[in-house]
């Protein structure tokens, strides 16, 4: 073994350490959002505030850019893609940015979004919006003052924190992309809005005994290829996945008795979130070779599952047999009628139970909003007033309680500003994929009609999943599909669905 080899072994090693102590922290933040005891939480904050801290003291260690200085004159650094040097690219982007990061912002931050995220549990329960908004702005300014430790000058401070979660992302383009997506949204949705008050009661209303369901979503996850062996479904307020280790990866759902879609649609997404962490290479675990590429390109994983697939007539030609030996009362219902139920396009109030199309004005909302947040255009105190008037203006409806409006995601009790632009950036990848899929494919919807995922799960793993963040997010969709990032796939997929 050469100096370098050794160098590379040395730092691989410190990754791998760094990387237990991170999974530590996904097990207690797991174990809080799954079945800690409410009067555990200021414990637990500390708990994540120590190994916060932990954390950050090795990825700022001194010896890691000695490391770097080396690797990057060596010949293991002269393609930037090889596992190698992708590593040692990404290496060095996350050291300069965590080198600019005080420990103790690192630490209060992960005390403040512990604590924001239990006071949020029970704010919403309680629909009093007053009770979050001192975490709240907590939470706001110590963004705030990330961002502008991390931007460079004259940038945004948004973008900063953006970039955290879509590298190379930067918020002027996105707005733009995003501004041509709700220019041809608007006309759809209102049109849509008009034919669903005419289409009469929904058949995927009703009562669906949740034991049930259990049995079906989780069957339906296995089929379409989420391993079991290595991970495992649970139920929560907010359906997530965490990865806790190289086989070790949780997908989080929750069920309500009323509406068939809430439980298997939340686990059809984060089922391919979960088939995402399940597809990267686990012998690289702990380094960018087996992280995911971006937000961005793990929500197209999962949304490709949940809308593309599990939305589509072929897909319930194959599963409706099996749902109708657990809801007997299907058996009424004609597949026609059920599949234009699943897509039915309606104006609502809550993000996660949106229908395909008003889903990314879901998303612009909370993105131009959280825009404001951080350049101070918005205060906090103002913030449910906004969203309400946001609804108002772009789907015509008005959040009757804070519950139903300001308080029904728990991405800004946790911290994740700049998080909410990767929805609609996925939903435009899996857009690309898609088609790119179907057309190398023969046609998906013949393989999904028989119950043969494993072909586009192959496809997957082969296109995106194993190259981690080898290549940035918006390389590696033009890599897959041939075409560069553009939102003109998934305004096709929309248009075609709504004809």
């Amino acid at each position: 073994m050469n100096t370098s080899e050794k160098t590379l072994a040395a730092l691989r090693q410190h990754l791998h350490e760094t990387a237990l102590l991170e999974s530590t922290m996904a097990l207690l933040e797991w174990d809080e959002h799954t079945g800690m005891p409410d009067r555990a939480g200021d414990y637990r904050s500390e708990q994540l505030m120590l190994l916060s801290g932990f954390v950050h003291q090795r990825k700022t260690d001194p010896r890691i850019g000695e490391w770097l200085d080396e690797l990057s004159t060596s010949d293991l650094s002269a393609d930037p893609y090889s596992p190698v040097g992708a590593l040692i690219r990404c290496v060095r982007r996350d050291y300069d940015r965590n080198v600019r990061l005080p420990e103790s912002l690192i630490k209060h931050l992960a005390k403040a979004t512990s604590l924001g995220q239990q006071v949020w549990v029970k704010a919403k329960r309680d629909n009093d919006y007053a009770a979050f908004q001192p975490s709240l702005h907590e939470i706001i300014s110590l963004r705030r003052e990330e961002a502008s430790l991390l931007a460079s000058d004259g940038e945004p401070l948004y973008d900063a924190l953006l970039d955290q979660y879509e590298e190379g992302a930067k918020s002027k383009d996105v707005a733009s992309v995003f501004e041509k997506l709700r220019d041809a949204l608007i006309p759809w949705v209102r049109n849509a809005q008009e034919t669903a008050q005419q289409a009469g009661p929904s058949s995927v209303e009703g009562v669906f005994d949740i034991e049930a369901q259990r049995t079906f979503s989780r069957w339906v996850a296995k089929k379409i290829g989420f391993d079991f062996e290595r991970g495992r479904l649970d139920e929560t307020v907010h359906p997530f996945c965490t990865t806790l280790g190289p086989h070790d990866h949780r997908i989080l759902t929750r069920y309500s008795d009323s509406s068939f879609s809430t439980g298997l649609y939340g686990v059809l997404h984060e089922a391919g979130h979960g088939m995402y962490e399940q597809g990267l290479e686990p012998d690289w675990y702990g380094t960018p070779v087996a992280t995911a590429a971006s937000l961005g390109v793990h929500e197209s994983q999962s949304r490709l599952w949940e809308n593309s697939v599990g939305l589509s007539r072929p897909f319930w030609d194959w599963c409706m047999p099996e749902a109708r030996k657990l809801f007997p009362s299907l058996e009424a219902v004609a597949i026609d009628r059920w599949v234009r139920d699943l897509n039915r396009v309606q104006c609502s109030l809550i993000r996660i139970e949106a229908d395909e199309v008003t889903y990314n004005m879901h998303i612009l909302i909370r993105f131009e909003l959280e825009m404001g947040l951080i350049a101070r255009d918005l205060n906090v105190a103002d913030l449910p007033e906004a969203w309400s008037d946001k609804y108002q203006n772009y789907l015509g409806i008005r959040p009757p309680n804070d519950a139903l409006g300001v308080l029904q995601d728990v991405h800004w009790s946790a911290g994740l500003i700049g998080y909410f632009p990767t929805y609609t950036l996925g939903n435009i990848y899996a857009a690309q994929l898609y088609e790119a899929a179907d057309r190398e494919l023969g046609g998906v919807g013949r393989l999904v009609a028989k119950g043969e995922f494993a072909p586009l799960l192959a496809w997957l793993r082969e296109k995106v999943h194993r190259f981690g963040r080898r290549y940035p997010p918006m390389e590696l969709i033009e890599k897959a599909t041939g075409n560069a990032f553009s939102s003109d796939a998934l305004i096709r997929h929309l248009r075609t669905k709504l004809a």
